[in-house]
């Protein structure tokens, strides 16, 4: 128990990267689907 402080730090800095993989990847899946979605629309007027 004596290396709580880098313990804290550790599930900190992991804590940090992990919102920061999601602000990356997030914005691209919600795209994504905004498009198919979109591409659906388009083809059934078409139709």
């Amino acid at each position: 128990m004596k290396l709580n402080a880098v313990r804290s730090m550790l599930v900190v800095s992991l804590i940090i990267i992990l919102l920061y993989v999601l602000g990356l990847f997030l914005p691209i899946i919600k795209n994504t689907k905004e498009s198919k979605i979109k591409n659906l629309y388009i083809k059934e007027f078409t139709i």
